[in-house]
């Protein structure tokens, strides 16, 4: 019995340690681009496409670029063997600028139109090479029809700040990319840049050459750029232009310079020997408070009123109780907003101290 007992573990550690099959290496991801898309904006077509990279992804050697230039009545059928015998690789992205990671890959690729006939499209397509050399299938195809004639970017863009408003105007553009007049200008689309973030302004396409800024906040650096739009066809929708390159851009830090207005509609009067002032609140949203001068001398300079609070007052009433019985005061009032602009005195309300 005991001889049994001592088996039983030789038996059942053996068992478990038993090697199964080997099981075929896992294979490596293959290496595919099929969302590759090309848009046009100004002299440049741009090339984007999302880059799948995960743990099994073979190492990329290269990108490769391609670029055929057809009639835009070349029938969109087009075989592999036909597309690489005809194209040509335009760019190659080498492996120390490929990302490591999943990431959308950007590429602009610039026309001078001034040298490229009406009537062309380009056929766009990408392949991925290893680190072997080995080049997988092509990606999709992305097709581009030229508009040669887009019109140049606007000049002269200058701004002009106001306390609610930055208003922004340029020059329209003279002439088209590819040197024909007039320009092809159907609007315009305007851009504002805050740090790193870059937002269009307008929701609809911008008839004229000026723009009004009511969203900026004073002391924040903005960069502003404009560009033209132009219609593909006659009669094509605006919201469906092309736009150009950008504009040379201009900066500015809006500052608040601007004063709130001097209080209006003061009511005074005096009982029990204390003299109080009502007035309605300013209208400007950045008011931070008023200053309250007083003078026994109506015709004294400015400098020679003196002024009852030692901070900014806040409510729109005040009590002078430091006065004299029978003795006639004279008072003004000003607004300071949020950046210690002062306003213009109010006019002058006089009062005689009533026991």
């Amino acid at each position: 019995m005991l001889a049994a007992y001592c088996l039983l573990p030789t038996a059942f550690f053996s068992a478990c340690g038993k090697i199964g099959d080997p099981l075929p290496p896992i294979p490596r991801a293959p290496l595919v681009v099929s969302e590759l898309a090309a848009t046009q904006s100004g002299n440049r077509i741009t090339l984007t496409f999302p880059l799948v990279r995960t743990p099994r992804s073979e190492r990329l050697g290269r990108i490769d670029i391609y670029r055929l230039t057809e009639p835009i009545n070349a029938p969109p059928g087009l075989t592999e063997e036909d597309f690489s015998a005809r194209s040509t690789i335009i760019h190659s992205i080498p492996a120390e600028q490929i990302p490591d990671k999943s990431a959308t890959i950007t590429y602009p690729d610039l026309i001078d139109f001034k040298n490229v006939p009406g009537n062309t499209s380009y056929r766009y397509a990408v392949r991925l090479v290893n680190q072997a050399g080995r080049a997988a299938g092509f990606s999709n195809y992305a097709t581009v029809t030229l508009l040669t004639g887009i019109a140049q970017p606007p000049t002269d863009l200058r701004t002009q700040l106001s306390q609610t408003e930055l208003v922004l105007t340029w020059s329209p553009p003279a002439a088209n990319e590819n040197g024909t007049k007039p320009a092809n200008v159907a609007g315009y689309n305007v851009y504002r840049r805050a740090g790193e973030a870059v937002s269009k302004l307008n929701a609809q396409p911008v008839r004229g050459p000026r723009f009004i800024d009511r969203s900026f906040q004073f002391g924040t650096r903005y960069e502003y750029f404009v560009r033209s739009l132009s219609l593909t066809l006659s009669g094509a929708r605006v919201t469906n232009a092309i736009e150009s390159n950008d504009s040379a851009a201009v900066t500015i830090t809006p500052k608040d310079i601007f004063p709130p207005s001097a209080p209006t509609s003061i009511t005074i009067a005096s009982i029990n020997g204390v003299v109080s002032l009502f007035w309605p609140s300013n209208p400007e949203p950045d008011l931070a408070g008023y200053n309250i001068y007083r003078s026994e001398d109506e015709q004294a300079p400015p400098e020679k009123w003196v002024k009852l609070n030692a901070q900014l007052h806040t409510p729109t009433s005040f009590q002078d109780n430091k006065v004299q019985v029978e003795k006639r005061y004279f008072y003004q009032l000003t607004a300071v907003d949020n950046a210690g602009n002062e306003s213009a005195r109010s006019a002058t309300y006089s009062e005689k101290v009533n026991p």
